[in-house]
């Protein structure tokens, strides 16, 4: 009904406003004195009198309560969209204001660089530890390695030296037990001397080859001038003949050119011991020790009765004894 009334109302309003509109213009017409501008004064006044009457009426539904149903349901939509993007519209300036403040945020306001200074920085100590680790290791290794090493040249050197003092003891010892006297040169030697240490170095460094008669060992003259050559070096010639004394004697058998040489003698003059090797020109020099049999003629004294010195001469296979002197005499009552 409300609807009705007021189609009906806006009806009459708009009628009444057309017949005032048409009864303007004959008057306008009827007036032939009235000038065009007067006509046209005239409408827009008709004009305006029926956009009055259409806004009074307007305001009159308005204030008596009274609108068209169209007009409040799109009142209602206009209300409904406005509400939705007023609500859009504050969530849109939500999320820009997260936005901006993520963005106006820094590095190290989020914590990225701590967290990154701190995983680096542990991880480079515990790179540092390991790499510390790792050194103390090799280093503990190489010590280790320069120290078996060492022990392990100090005992080949050891063994090597032992062997060289074996090997010396023996060459001398013939010299020693025969009490040589000193030389400097053994083309100076006597004949005796020379046939005596040969002799002596068969008795002390016998052949496998060698038989025994009656304890004798009967060696041919040219294992004498061997045993020579070895001691004294090439070229050191003798003439064969017996030597020795009552107590000890060498016998020569010229027919048979064999000597008879004691296999146990009952003593020796002096037991040698090397306590000193030096490096010389081509060769070594011994400080020996002359030590006094006790009994066996084998077992000594600890104590020396002289130092000598040997000089031995390399011939490029072994070596030989090129000189021989007293260094000191101990006991000189025992002389």
């Amino acid at each position: 009904m409300t609807d009705i009334n007021s189609r009906d109302i806006n009806n009459s309003s708009d009628s009444e406003a057309s017949m005032s509109t048409v009864e303007a213009r004959p008057e306008s017409v009827k007036k032939p004195d009235g000038s065009i501008a007067r006509r046209k004064r005239n409408k827009k006044e008709g004009s305006s009198d029926s956009s009055a009457a259409q806004s009074g009426a307007h305001k009159a539904q308005k204030d008596e309560g009274v609108l068209p149903s169209y007009e409040s349901q799109d009142g209602n939509k206009d209300q409904k969209k406005a509400k939705k993007l007023t609500h859009i519209t504050e969530l849109d300036d939500q999320v820009k204001e997260v936005i901006d403040d993520a963005l106006d945020e820094s590095a190290d306001a989020l914590g990225l660089y701590e967290d990154s200074r701190e995983v680096s920085g542990i991880s480079l100590a515990h790179a540092a530890r390991i790499l510390f680790g790792v050194f103390v290791l090799v280093f503990a290794a190489i010590g280790i390695i320069a120290c078996v090493n060492y022990i392990k040249e100090q005992v080949e050197l050891k063994n090597a030296n032992l062997e060289r003092i074996s090997y010396f003891e023996t060459l001398i010892m013939p010299i020693s037990a025969s009490d040589m006297p000193t030389f400097e040169d053994v083309s100076a030697l006597n004949n005796d001397v020379i046939i005596t240490a040969a002799c002596w170095d068969i008795i002390l460094s016998p052949s496998a080859s060698y038989t025994v008669e009656n304890g004798m060992y009967r060696v041919s003259y040219l294992e004498i001038e061997s045993r020579v050559n070895k001691l004294f070096g090439r070229g050191v010639s003798c003439q064969h003949t017996s030597v020795g004394d009552e107590e000890l004697m060498f016998e020569y058998d010229e027919a048979a050119g064999m000597y008879l040489i004691p296999y146990s003698p009952r003593s020796i003059a002096y037991y040698a011991t090397v306590d000193q090797i030096d490096e010389i020109e081509n060769g070594y020099r011994l400080t020996v020790s002359y030590h006094l049999p006790i009994s066996n003629w084998i077992t000594i004294d600890v104590s020396p009765e002289k130092i000598m010195l040997f000089e031995l001469t390399s011939n490029g296979i072994y070596y030989n004894i090129s000189s021989l002197n007293i260094s000191e005499i101990i006991n000189k009552q025992g002389v």
